[in-house]
């Protein structure tokens, strides 16, 4: 018998060992691979690696990259765990820890070879859909299929790397001792969780702390080393409270009366032996859970009041605002011009003056344009006026006490409302017809165009802008339909990829608990056949793995949800209706997805542990 025949009977005879694993990492490589279809699509290959769509697809690849690596290499972890009782065999019988080593890595790079050629099929079949929908969600006018040479390419190659580097490196971790201590012992007694309330009490205080001056300047001079404290601040904290809280539930629910009720006491016993572990798998799952309903939340709500914003800043479909320097002939033919590409829509037209003090930046407009803009029947008295804000979400200038011709006036009202495009000028005054006559300022010429049901006229806004270019001081074309095209393209290539890194999340969460699952279930056999000779029946048994079960996955999301509300709750002047309601529909389908998932995995478990 051959070395290599060796490694493949010892796969078979173990396959469930490695199914996870195999499946996991090949889903992984099929999202980096449809991604790579994407970055060397024929249809980008005039793309500036610097633009958005350039830097968030080679961003993207690179996180599902590294995320790859993270969790192959987690996963061949948990694979050399449940293996080390078998390789004790081997070690018992004469089997040089070189052998061992060698045996474990071809083994990886077995799995891994199937995994990347599996992958790459698989993605292959696929990838026709993909193309098709990230057409759709990339607004993008050819995306059709291609033999994806560079992409396969670029795949294989990395992976290949990433498989044999990891598989080196895991191998050094196998200690020979350990091995044979545990075939020979069987159990492996966990060390208990040590109080550590206080410590506990100081990281919640510390993350509190840095918390609290995300919103300061301290942010800005520390700059990244600032984010990264305050992340593994939180992350410490979440351990803390899952570990901590873990076994202060425990003593707490051993000194009530119902752990002597029913199988109480054997579950309380369960949690007890497998404290530590289960608390490392808690907070493990805990955190990919609070990214997916993170980038969730973040992602879907996006695409919520994109139009309000655009309109927010931009406030009319087409502005043309010709400045004192233009000249007028110009001007004529280009209104010309629009108003007959604007022919075929139903539009409204105004046109409307203002004078601006061009050294702070201050527009005056009369009080009968802003009626007209407004469609209202406003009167101010002689030495009244208006402040309107020139610049979104910037509160006007009401001090006029320095004005040349507005410092005796008085203020009768503030409007926050963006009048014309934001930050053309810092505030708009708005007088009466009289004094704006006397003003002597440059007077700046604006004509303004509202097209109904603006938001479907995007290639149009396209022509117009391409048509009527922005000129510096010859005249100033912007369009918020043209904001919200851009806006829009902006959030689809977050959702795009947001989405793939969410469901890599999704997985690994899943693949982990199974990976814990398997890694624990020999022994836990071995335990329940000795406990059912006592007197437990499959009826009861069924109730302690339902709900050891039910607290690895459904603790680590109510955790996750609970700090997702907290977080919206601190932000609630900063978030939107629109991106609360979107979370807790989330939350929801995933309390959906997650109590489907509970179900087949109690059931498949449950057979496996009375299985022979």
């Amino acid at each position: 018998m051959s070395f290599n025949h060796i490694v493949i009977q010892n796969i078979l005879r173990d396959k469930w060992t490695y199914v996870s694993y195999f499946l996991s990492s090949m889903f992984s490589i099929i999202i980096f691979f449809l991604f790579t279809v994407i970055v060397f699509h024929p249809s980008l290959a005039g793309l500036d690696p610097d633009s958005t769509l350039g830097l968030a697809l080679m961003l993207a690849s690179l996180l599902v990259y590294l995320f790859s690596f993270i969790y192959i290499a987690y996963s061949i972890m948990a694979f050399l765990k449940k293996k080390t009782k078998t390789l004790g065999i081997f070690m018992i019988t004469g089997a040089s820890m070189k052998q061992i080593r060698t045996l474990v890595f071809r083994e990886n790079i077995l799995i891994g070879v199937l995994a990347i050629i599996t992958a790459i099929v698989l993605g292959l079949v696929i990838s026709p859909l993909f193309l098709m929908g990230a057409k759709v969600v990339l607004n993008a006018e050819a995306f059709g299929m291609y033999f994806p040479i560079k992409a396969i390419m670029l795949t294989i190659g990395l992976f290949l790397v990433l498989f044999v580097v990891i598989s080196k490196v895991m191998t050094r971790f196998i200690n020979k001792e350990a091995s044979i201590q545990l075939l020979k012992s069987d159990v492996v007694i966990e060390k208990s969780i040590k109080p550590h309330y206080l410590l506990l009490f100081f990281s919640i205080i510390i993350t509190l702390g840095l918390g609290y001056f995300l919103e300061h300047d301290i942010v800005g001079s520390l700059g990244l080393l600032f984010y990264a404290a305050f992340f593994l601040s939180v992350l410490c904290t979440i351990y803390l409270i899952i570990s901590q809280g873990m076994r202060f539930m425990l003593k707490a629910f051993e000194r009530s009366s119902a752990y002597m009720k029913q199988t109480n006491m054997l579950l309380a016993s369960n949690l007890n032996a497998k404290m530590k572990s289960h608390a490392n798998m808690l907070f493990l799952i805990t955190i990919l859970l609070s990214g997916v309903f993170l980038c969730t939340s973040i992602l879907f709500s996006s695409y919520y009041n994109v139009d309000k914003d655009s309109e927010a800043n931009y406030p009319y479909s087409f502005q043309y605002i010709a400045p004192p320097k233009a000249d007028p002939n110009k001007v004529e033919a280009d209104i010309k011009k629009i108003e007959e590409q604007l022919s075929t829509v139903d539009s409204q037209k105004y046109f409307i003056k203002f004078k601006s003090n061009e050294d702070q930046r201050l527009g005056y407009m009369s009080v009968s344009d802003y009626n007209l803009l407004h469609n209202e029947k406003i009167s101010l008295g002689a030495n009244e006026f208006i402040a309107v804000a020139g610049n979104h979400k910037t509160i006007p200038i009401t001090n006029v006490s320095n004005d040349k011709y507005l410092k005796q006036f008085k203020l009768v009202s503030v409007n926050e409302k963006n009048l014309l495009t934001t930050g053309f000028q810092q505030t708009y005054f708005i007088v009466p017809d009289e004094v704006y006559n006397s003003i002597q300022y440059p007077v700046y010429k604006a004509y303004l165009f509202e097209l109904d049901n603006w938001t479907a006229h995007t290639e149009l806004a396209k022509k117009i802008i391409k048509d009527f270019p922005h000129i510096y001081e010859k005249r100033y074309v912007t369009s918020k339909i043209e904001l919200y095209d851009a806006e829009m393209f902006i959030k689809s290539v977050m959702f795009f990829i947001g989405s793939m890194l969410s469901l890599i999340f999704l997985s690994a969460a899943m693949s982990i608990l199974y990976f814990y699952l398997q890694t624990t279930l020999l022994q836990e056999k071995e335990k329940y056949v000795g406990i059912r000779k006592l007197g437990l029946s499959k009826k009861e048994l069924f109730t302690v793995v339902s709900k050891e079960l039910a607290i690895l996955i459904f603790v680590p999301f109510a955790i996750a949800t609970t700090m997702l509300f907290a977080t919206l709750f601190a932000m609630r002047t900063m978030v939107s209706t629109s991106f609360i309601q979107v979370s807790m529909m989330s939350s929801l389908c995933f309390f959906a997805l997650f109590f489907v998932s509970y179900i087949f995995i109690r059931k498949s478990y449950f057979k496996r542990l009375l299985s022979n």
